[in-house]
């Protein structure tokens, strides 16, 4: 489905050189291009290809010349300074006119600060930058081609613009060229944003003609679902379980988070981020841990965590029921004993926001689905995008529901298709065409204005 890009360690022959280490340290696969990308070399110059992400940026340097990715560079998102998420720093914009100012700037100097990096490496003058392309979501877009995004955070949720935006160098406030080209990658609609247009590019999903799905999970978890024909995209409000927030011991996913977990008989076996000692639980070690949970009958299909007592008697006595306990706010089970500070724990809250948060992608799902006159079995492929993809268990996220119950082989991790897409829109131009009427081939469901939404959003809190 993908070819190598010379910077992926998959092989063993990159070794971590194409590892890119975002905010919170753990290695991702930085792209995957599909096959068909081949792109033509041009005149000589180089180009960088921004991804923005809420929590971490990822820049790209090409060479255009040569048609050849250099390398590339991740820092956090400083924006984080005033709100770990979008809606936070939407309220702090709103707070004083010259707040939007201040979260443009503190992007547009992390980019520079990116494009100053892979320069400084590759031994190019910056005014030898004389093409960027740029995605983010919605929010993202909007502070850096300077938009007030206070409309994304009320009803209709409608975008403050529309369309590609171009502008030039000097104008973007970006280390390059004066009158280099700078493209931000369009949206389709208010959370829906750019970063899943430069996905549906990279993916080549538009083209697919089986039933195929694409997702990327995050607080808010886009959708998008294709047959041939018709194109649906949404947003649903997952919120941040997936991302550890919300959850009583929860965090993102850094050194010491436990990111996998499996029961084995009486046995809790766990692997923690840079395998140091167990300090909290991230997204991908939370699905695994509810997923084992259900699998061992520790949850039962409504969330709930079993009696001791009760899954002692049903289950031949087994030392699990030991786990098992009153918290200070409910029923808990023990992942994690600990001598020197508070024992990690899953508790009944943290099984009911899993649940909250995976109803909410089902009933999109399904909400799709109905429109395209369709069923989960008549899904022939699934993609999973963004980092989340690159560290979710498959097999868990479907015992959960998270995903459709289907073949393992049939659901795909793609890794930064964002980044992947953004980087083939500065890299050839017909990619850039390509990408720039794709939410035009895209029908946006507003999941609020559907009067099955609640009913099947409490149907898929079931596991």
């Amino acid at each position: 489905m993908f070819k190598c890009t010379g910077i992926c360690s998959e092989c063993g022959r990159c070794k971590d050189a194409g590892m890119i280490a975002g905010a919170n340290d753990r290695k991702t696969k930085l792209l995957e291009l599909p096959d068909d990308f081949v792109p033509a070399k041009g005149k000589e110059g180089y180009g960088m290809a921004f991804d923005i992400g809420t929590t971490t940026v990822v820049g790209m340097l090409w060479d255009i010349e040569n048609a050849e990715l250099l390398g590339a560079a991740a820092k956090t998102n400083p924006q984080n300074a005033h709100g770990l998420d979008v809606i936070s720093r939407i309220t702090f914009i709103g707070e004083n006119k010259k707040n939007l100012s201040v979260m443009h700037d503190i992007i547009i100097e992390c980019l520079n600060k990116i494009t100053q990096e892979l320069c400084g490496k590759y031994y190019i003058s910056t005014s030898g930058i004389i093409r960027a392309t740029v995605c983010g979501n919605t929010t993202m877009s909007h502070i850096f081609a300077g938009y007030d995004p206070a409309s994304l955070a009320r009803i209709p949720f409608a975008p403050a613009y529309t369309g590609t935006i171009r502008m030039d160098g000097k104008k973007a406030g970006l280390e390059m060229a004066a009158n280099g080209e700078v493209t931000l990658i369009p949206n389709i609609a208010g959370h829906v944003g750019g970063d899943i247009v430069a996905g549906i590019l990279a993916s080549r999903l538009l083209s697919k003609k089986e039933l195929t799905l694409f997702t990327d999970i995050g607080t808010n978890g886009e959708i998008v679902l294709t047959d041939g024909n018709r194109s649906l995209a949404c947003s649903t409000a997952a919120g941040p379980a997936f991302e550890g927030a919300a959850i009583y011991q929860g965090m993102r996913a850094a050194p010491g988070a436990i990111e996998k977990l499996k029961i084995e008989k009486d046995d809790v076996l766990f692997k923690t981020i840079n395998d140091v000692p167990p300090v909290g639980i991230c997204g991908s070690g939370l699905i695994d841990t509810i997923a084992q949970m259900i699998k061992a009958g520790l949850i039962n299909k409504k969330g709930r965590i079993s009696d001791p007592e009760k899954y002692r008697q049903a289950h031949n006595g087994s030392q699990l029921a030991e786990r098992i306990r009153e918290g200070e706010a409910g029923r808990e089970f023990v992942l994690v004993y600990k001598t020197d500070g508070e024992d990690i724990v899953v508790t009944q809250k943290d099984v009911r926001e899993v649940q909250l948060a995976k109803g909410a992608v089902s009933a999109g799902i399904s909400i799709m689905l109905e429109q395209l006159h369709k069923q989960e079995k008549d899904i022939g492929g699934v993609i999973i995008a963004g980092a989340f993809g690159n560290f979710i268990d498959k097999e868990s996220a479907v015992t959960i529901g998270l995903l459709p119950e289907m073949p393992l082989e049939k659901i795909f991790s793609a890794g930064n298709t964002a980044g992947a897409g953004t980087l083939m829109a500065l890299a050839d131009e017909r990619e850039a065409e390509s990408v720039s009427v794709i939410p035009s081939a895209v029908e946006h469901v507003e999941l609020a204005a559907d009067p099955e939404f609640q009913t099947k959003y409490l149907r898929g809190m079931a596991f």
